[in-house]
């Protein structure tokens, strides 16, 4: 965290035509969503299904691609990863191999081999870093300040070291940023998630539902037997009908303004998950060599999109009743 500078990531946006093209291609929410047909409903919800099959295999095809091309550079990546900690930590290959096979060490030896590794790095042992954490913050504050001022002056006297520590800051400041976006998004997709569960939590909707479940099961017992019981039958469909068009009328009009809440907060926040994607990919390049194959960025975005269509198919969820009923 004493390393941490502003650094500047230059990045592809080429690859964001594939986000930006399916979120222009999301269907519109029909103007009135309780007074239409059920071949309306049929149109609609196929539209929105078939632009989600397309979407999950874009997806799909992005993830094999990513993983193929991960799995063809494991060897290359890990013989980068060996080398930097060797740099970093000033290890042997002795070391490497041994830490390769640390099942087979002892705790005194896992003990040994850290605090070699980390007084390599810090000057500081694992028992005094602990040690560190127990201070007081201006105990604290002075440390940090006479290592950064030692830390500097080595730099200085090693041009080496001046090199793996401007890699260092750089990962760090990687890592940062996609640690903060990771958490933005988060945040944004558990408001997006509290726009739903009110709705569907409301005790009211279940008892909407309890009564018409009710009158069906009681005009299906009075059916194919006549004993003079068609007005009550035909009073419990008024009923049945009713209730339906109230459950349409008070849920659905909130449902759609959840989706319109949830529209909005994808098209402002589709430039975070363009962002993520693009520095993961960075992270991955420092951390392993791998380059993210094209499109590859795209997916966090994609899967943002998914989410909303996944949603946008239950726009008529709350329609029980349709005009064509009467006949």
């Amino acid at each position: 965290m004493f390393f941490l500078i502003a650094v500047t990531v230059t990045l592809s946006a080429g690859a964001q035509n594939i986000s930006n093209g399916y979120l222009m291609k999301i269907p519109a929410l029909p103007a009135d969503s309780c007074n239409v047909t059920r071949a309306g409903v049929e149109r609609f919800t196929q539209q929105v299904s078939a632009l989600a099959g397309q979407l999950k295999d874009e997806i799909d095809t992005l993830n094999r691609t990513v993983n193929r091309h991960i799995k063809a550079n494991e060897g290359s990546a890990q013989e980068r990863a060996m080398k930097q900690m060797s740099q970093q930590y000033g290890m042997s290959q002795a070391d490497i191999e041994k830490m390769k096979n640390s099942k087979n060490m002892t705790a005194e030896e896992k003990q040994a081999f850290a605090n070699k590794m980390m007084s390599q790095q810090t000057n500081m042992t694992v028992d005094e870093a602990k040690n560190l954490g127990k201070m007081s913050e201006a105990g604290r504050k002075a440390y940090a300040e006479a290592y950064v001022t030692e830390a500097m002056a080595t730099s200085q006297a090693d041009p080496k070291q001046q090199a793996q520590n401007d890699a260092l800051k750089s990962q760090y400041y990687l890592v940062n940023s996609q640690q903060a976006t990771v958490k933005k998004l988060s945040a944004i997709e558990q408001n997006i998630s509290a726009l739903y569960s009110p709705i569907e939590a409301d005790p009211e909707r279940q008892k909407m539902l309890d009564r018409i479940g009710q009158w069906n099961n009681k005009i299906m017992s009075m059916t194919g037997i006549d004993y003079g019981q068609g007005k009550e039958m035909d009073s419990l469909a008024v009923l049945i009908k009713n209730e339906q068009i109230a459950y349409c009328n008070k849920f659905t009009p909130r449902y759609r303004a959840a989706l319109r809440k949830h529209l909005e907060l994808l098209k402002t926040s589709m430039p975070d998950y363009q962002s993520l994607g693009k520095i993961t990919a960075e992270v991955t390049k420092v951390q392993t060599g791998i380059e993210m194959p094209a499109g590859g960025t795209e997916i966090p975005a994609l899967k943002a999109i998914d989410a909303y269509l996944n949603a946008l198919q239950d726009a008529f969820d709350y329609n029980l009743y349709f005009p064509e009923d009467e006949n």
